[in-house]
């Protein structure tokens, strides 16, 4: 369905103006400049068809490239992939951009799902894994850093997402994989990818719930940029096929188009009369650190306020499986400052978030979004329904960074 869906889009296919590279292939001797991309996809769970056709419009992406590039997919599913079927493994996709991925003439976008994931080189395959277990994923990663020969890398995370949660069962940071239990926790995942010890030139989580301010300030020094949606990711995920060159170029104009195009595929898929919602955000995160002490400076000013606050009036990101767990942070400042934002505290977010979109209808009509009261990033805000989460919020390090541990709330806290 998705690619179908895809297809019918053709037409909105974004170009890169960029010059083709018609050089000589550099030597062995000299840095590898092009940039590698990292796509880590937990699919044993019901998003496996959805993410599996996520490789095959990569792959429809890095066609229409015009400078070279890899993909490097680590695909953990409920089915098996590639020449050798196999369930847990590395993919290789190189494109040349000249038409060419793996030294072939790259196939025709209406080519099957089964005819491109062929078409992959096989970097590793291992044996039966949790993909959400830390260590499985600091080998993994690694693994993947290691068969590539570029020096500038992105990250992709493909799967379920829930923000910072993982206190009760069905919500989790990311994951799931074969079961709701088998989620990986915000801490494990930056400790992951420290002990990797490699920075990205991007983030962009394809999972629900990760645009918000706990997850942003967890990835701040992990990389340059992030990628993230407040709310919930509809199923089909990121049009990868319509930006993939912009992705690659590594500039925040290209990232700007990422989102631009994401907000516009959903748009168009509403109009075909399908199910379609949305929010994006460009993270820079060399800012989140002065948006974190400006969110502070705001919660400890406004302390008692917050102490007995409900924040149900606010535009809120958990319109379906996840109540209380994101409510729009420019919103919540406004309701705070008598309904206005703070103009030094504006400014630091407009630096923080470099590009924020929506969709103002949708399909179902209750994930539209009051662009007037979006921000482009969710916050959770501490309330009483919630004991179990906040049992868990006191643990992480944003919960003393952002203020909220200055808050004497008037309920059992």
């Amino acid at each position: 369905m998705k690619k179908i869906l895809a297809l019918l889009l053709c037409a909105c296919l974004f170009s890169a103006c960029q010059k083709e590279n018609d050089e000589e292939p550099d030597s062995p001797s000299l840095p590898d400049n092009s940039i590698t991309i990292l796509s880590y996809l937990i699919a044993n769970n019901n998003l496996d068809s959805y993410l599996k056709d996520n490789i095959v419009i990569m792959y429809d992406g890095l066609a229409t490239m015009k400078e070279k590039a890899t993909l490097l997919v680590y695909w953990d599913g409920k089915s098996t992939i590639g020449a050798n079927n196999a369930d847990h493994l590395i993919l290789e996709f190189k494109t040349d951009g000249k038409g060419n991925i793996n030294g072939r003439k790259a196939l025709d976008i209406s080519s099957s799902v089964k005819d491109v994931l062929n078409e992959a080189k096989i970097v590793k395959e291992y044996p039966s894994q949790v993909s959400t277990s830390k260590e499985v994923m600091t080998q993994v990663i690694g693994d993947m850093i290691s068969a590539s020969t570029s020096t500038k890398f992105g990250l992709v995370f493909g799967s379920h997402g829930s923000s910072w949660l993982n206190s009760i069962i069905t919500s989790r940071a990311l994951g799931y994989d074969g079961a709701h239990d088998n989620f990986i926790s915000l801490d494990d995942i930056v400790e992951a990818l420290e002990t990797v010890g490699q920075k990205y030139e991007f983030i962009l989580f394809d999972a629900c719930y990760m645009g918000t301010t706990e997850v942003c300030y967890s990835f701040k020094d992990l990389a340059d940029y992030q990628i993230v949606s407040a709310m919930e990711v509809p199923a089909y995920g990121f049009p990868y096929n319509l930006f993939m060159n912009y992705l690659c170029q590594g500039t925040v104009s290209g990232y700007e188009q990422v989102c631009k195009a994401y907000i516009d595929f959903y748009n168009e898929l509403l109009g075909y009369g399908e199910s379609a919602w949305g929010t994006i955000a460009l993270i820079d995160s060399k800012e989140v650190q002065s948006l974190t002490d400006a969110i502070r400076e705001e919660i400890v000013e406004h302390k008692e306020t917050l102490a007995e606050y409900s924040p149900t009036h606010l535009q809120n990101y958990g319109r379906n499986s996840g109540p209380y767990i994101a409510y729009d942070l420019g919103h919540l400042m406004k309701d705070l400052n008598e309904g206005t934002i703070p103009a030094a505290f504006n400014t630091q977010l407009e630096k923080t978030v470099l590009y924020k979109g929506c969709m103002t209808k949708s399909n179902p009509s209750n994930y539209k979004v009051d662009e007037s009261n979006y921000s482009g990033l969710g916050i959770y805000i501490p309330v009483s329904a919630r004991p179990k989460w906040n049992t868990y919020f006191k643990t992480l390090d944003w919960f003393t960074a952002s203020g909220w541990n200055e808050v004497t709330f008037s309920w059992e806290f």
